[in-house]
């Protein structure tokens, strides 16, 4: 298929889920056409629905193909844009795959108190506001997570959650970013905090973010 893939986003500063895909994308090397779709002036999904099945954002269109979901993305990216052609997004070990894998997927369908009470929006107000016990708690739950994922033994090497950046990282980037702007502690959590900087340091992330600090940010 030779038709350049086309990403429908939000703006950098509100739509965490966009990003995740976005940075597939950018971490893949493959060429694609950005659209932007403003979020806060589509509240009744009227645009979204235009390009979405779904009604939301990412969603990519490559050819007849539309994938109305990030993860979905990732794993359709990694199948026709497969490495060592493209850099890899899942790990090649298969241990290691289905551990990246169910790291995504827990991002992927967990975490409601940390979406909820620390939106990503609001990581780019000038003063982030105080957080909510419930995502506090959650954070922790998190922190606990990659603290583990990052001790085990048999870790492949490499500073990420397993060993070289992948789809994993991707996932959990935008929560990462939450807990820095929200000014969680990580003292006890050496391993995690270590890893929050690391992917930071992603060139595909650290655009992102870029852009992002760029907008104008609103609590909205």
């Amino acid at each position: 298929m030779n038709e350049l893939p086309i990403l429908y986003i939000g703006e950098k500063n509100r739509s965490s889920w966009s990003m995740r895909a976005w940075v597939a994308l950018k971490h893949k090397g493959v060429p694609f056409d950005e659209r932007l779709i403003r979020l806060i002036d589509d509240k009744n999904r009227v645009q979204r629905r235009k390009v979405s099945p779904t009604g939301k954002v990412p969603v990519l269109h490559h050819g007849a193909v539309v994938i109305p979901d990030s993860l979905a993305i990732i794993e359709y990216l990694e199948e026709t844009y497969p490495p060592p052609t493209y850099p890899a997004l899942w790990p090649q070990a298969r241990a290691e795959r289905a551990r990246a894998r169910w790291l995504a997927a827990a991002m992927h369908s967990g975490y409601g108190a940390i979406r909820t009470h620390m939106s990503f929006n609001l990581c780019f107000l000038p003063e982030v506001p105080r957080a909510h016990p419930d995502a506090l708690a959650e954070a922790q739950e998190v922190l606990s997570l990659w603290e583990e994922t990052l001790a085990r033994p048999d870790r492949a090497g490499g500073p990420y959650l397993c060993g070289a950046f992948s789809a994993a990282d991707v996932m959990f980037a935008t929560l990462a970013a939450r807990l820095k702007a929200f000014k969680v502690p990580t003292a006890d959590f050496p391993r995690a905090s270590a890893w929050m900087d690391a992917v930071f340091t992603v060139p595909a992330v650290q655009a992102w973010m870029d852009e992002a600090r760029t907008l104008p940010a609103s609590a909205e």
